[in-house]
């Protein structure tokens, strides 16, 4: 199966998607594909990029990347014009490769996806759900802890950061309908109340209730970082404004620190040799943060028992709709 991963960035933005890059190529089956679109510029890739490339044996290419008509819309805080492109960047490659993979360039890629052992069905998307839980996001009025009703449909909404495509259920329809949605999006959000997430938004309009749900741990994000599950996910995405460069103690832990140094040492960069002190002041903060994390942790737990039910015989699930 022929699977490429893609990164759509600006300038400010292409040294976190060569360190993300990086992690890909350590952690899949090589040779691994990458393309990084590049919105209003080319870069000029290092000697150290290009032997760390050459090392890992990634197929390594950058493209230029743009969409007038997804590129006038607003966008607010840390979602940028490339975000808004990560369609266009998807629909050059379909053609090419039976699945196409986005990544955020906030992400690190710790293990083997198997990207190519996901039962798509005729979905045309996976994808993980929103772990937000901020009073004006998606599950403000969700009662999903108390209420059967509600937790049947928890997770509805997904996160834009990691996208995987199934090539063959790729519609022609897909950009023009995303672009729509974003017209849609600048009157008015259907989801948040003062949402900055237009990208987010547009593209769950346009796959509402079509994408397969995957594992959390294809894109355990930022708010869990105080959970067991982070500790082993697959894939930590540090979305909002704290990424995993620089390191920060009390948010940074010994995974972070060594994994950061392979990647630094493959790209000749500095390393930090402080991974036992990064570990001790995040085991305190995880301490520390023990009891406002318990609705990120009840959060991942309906999330991951809702994929197991939906495995069940349609039988046993009654009328339920089928999630994954």
């Amino acid at each position: 199966m022929n699977v490429c991963f893609v990164y759509v960035t600006d300038r400010q933005g292409f040294d976190l998607a060569t360190l993300s890059a990086i992690s890909l190529g350590m952690s899949q089956p090589r040779p691994c594909h990458i393309r990084i679109f590049c919105h209003k510029f080319l870069p000029q890739p290092s000697k150290d990029l290009a032997d760390a490339v050459a090392k890992l044996g990634i197929n390594l290419s950058f493209s230029p990347v743009e969409d007038a008509v997804a590129e006038q819309h607003e966008t607010h805080g840390h979602v940028t014009t490339p975000t808004l492109l990560k369609l266009r960047a998807v629909e050059n490659l379909v053609s090419d490769y039976d699945r196409v993979v986005f990544l955020d360039n906030d992400m690190l890629v710790f293990k083997d996806l198997e990207i190519d052992k996901l039962n798509f069905g005729a979905y045309p998307i996976a994808a993980v759900a929103d772990m937000d839980l901020a009073d004006t996001g998606v599950l403000r009025h969700s009662d999903w802890q108390n209420d059967p009703e509600q937790a049947a449909d928890i997770g509805s909404y997904f996160n834009a950061g990691l996208l995987v495509f199934e090539s063959s259920n790729w519609n022609n329809d897909f950009l023009a309908c995303y672009e729509a949605a974003l017209d849609r999006h600048d009157h008015g959000c259907s989801y948040k109340i003062d949402c900055t997430s237009i990208d987010q938004c547009a593209l769950n309009l346009v796959f509402e209730d079509n994408w397969l749900r995957l594992s959390t741990t294809y894109n355990m994000q930022a708010s869990s970082k105080f959970t067991e599950s982070w500790k082993t996910a697959s894939v930590r995405h540090y979305c909002g404004p704290r990424k995993y460069v620089p390191l920060s103690f009390f948010r940074s832990d010994r995974r972070d620190v060594k994994y950061l140094n392979a990647i630094h040492r493959l790209l000749g960069r500095r390393t930090s040799k402080l991974a036992i002190l990064y570990e001790l002041f995040h085991a305190l903060n995880c301490i520390r943060n023990q009891r406002s994390s318990v609705a990120i942790r009840n959060l991942l737990h309906a999330l991951e028992a809702q994929r197991n039910l939906a495995r069940l015989p349609r039988q046993r699930r009654g009328d339920r709709r089928q999630l994954a």
